[in-house]
């Protein structure tokens, strides 16, 4: 139902792909690597959980392309420790109000672009002294 109402929020502005578990975000991960702009991802999934998802982003180096932003239930301090330890760019606790998601959703994804634009300026400057 959360994966509905998220695609929902989001589908008039983004493409949407959808996972229904931590092995399925996986596959989605490998089959559409570059081409994904954000992660929206929940701790509790079947199968692998959220912070198996994101141990296996860091060790394939996703996590330095592709922001996640954690959405979850869970709301202990020690949960949310974690997954910003684990790299996440944000997290939004359920239940969650659409206009607050959309924005963070669209603060990540411009502030990553910006990123992008200048690391791909500064290495063009480099090969250019070079």
């Amino acid at each position: 139902m959360n994966r509905a109402i998220l695609s929902e929020i989001l589908s008039e502005e983004y493409d949407i792909v959808e996972a229904d578990s931590g092995e399925s975000c996986i596959d989605k991960l490998r089959q559409y690597e570059r081409e994904i702009s954000l992660v929206l991802l929940d701790i509790v999934m079947p199968g692998m959980d959220g912070f198996g998802v994101l141990n296996y982003m860091n060790r394939h180096h996703y996590l330095e392309d592709i922001p996640v932003i954690m959405i979850s239930s869970e709301s202990s301090n020690a949960q949310i420790r974690r997954a910003y330890e684990l790299g996440v760019s944000d997290y939004i606790s359920r239940p969650f109000d659409a206009m607050i998601v959309y924005q963070r959703v669209f603060n990540t994804m411009k502030l990553y672009a910006k990123q992008r634009r200048l690391t791909t300026l500064v290495t063009n400057q480099i090969y250019d002294k070079e």
